[in-house]
């Protein structure tokens, strides 16, 4: 299983390299710097969210992401350890800068996928349907600039669909008594 999960990351890693086009460069690197640091959930939904007084799932949300940055970011990816697929490309040609950190689990499908499924569980069907092509453009952003394999985006997005679940379950079964 593992020489299938390697040999389908590298399928993939070669097909990104053949899609470059000056257009998509432009609109992958945006995709990829909004989702930095969860940003654009930050923009696009929290604070609309506070200002409409759906403290909630604010709170959830913001929850949900900062525990999926301790899981993800400080403990997964630092015990995993894995190079990036960025390490294998010359700096001219990078259209971003090369990240520092390891790359198992994408930090950035981990969080886009957390704060899509806290919107899904949490807000009506009309939020959800522009946070997940939002979430799979930023996730898909991260394998076409070449800086994370297809599995790291897919545990990223394993683990950001977990953790807004549970972090949704908990604050509603522990926290606000809602079935």
């Amino acid at each position: 299983m593992y020489h299938k999960l390697r040999a389908a990351d590298e399928w993939i890693f070669a097909r990104m390299a053949e899609m470059h086009h000056p257009v998509l460069d432009r609109i992958m690197v945006l995709f990829t710097y909004a989702g930095t640091g969860g940003l654009i959930w930050w923009a696009a939904f929290v604070i609309p969210l506070l200002i409409a007084r759906q403290f909630r799932t604010s709170i959830i949300m913001t929850t949900a992401l900062g525990i999926n940055y301790v899981l993800g970011e400080i403990l997964i990816k630092k015990k995993v350890g894995r190079d990036r697929p960025s390490t294998r490309i010359s700096d001219e040609e990078m259209k971003i800068s090369k990240p520092k950190d390891h790359s198992f689990p994408s930090g950035h499908s981990a969080s886009s996928f957390c704060s899509f499924t806290v919107i899904a569980l949490n807000c009506p069907l009309w939020m959800a349907i522009p946070a997940f092509l939002l979430a799979c453009t930023i996730a898909f952003s991260r394998m076409y600039l070449r800086v994370h394999y297809f599995t790291d985006v897919l545990g990223g997005m394993v683990l950001g669909i977990l953790d807004g679940t549970l972090v949704t379950l908990f604050f509603r079964l522990a926290l606000f008594r809602q079935p």
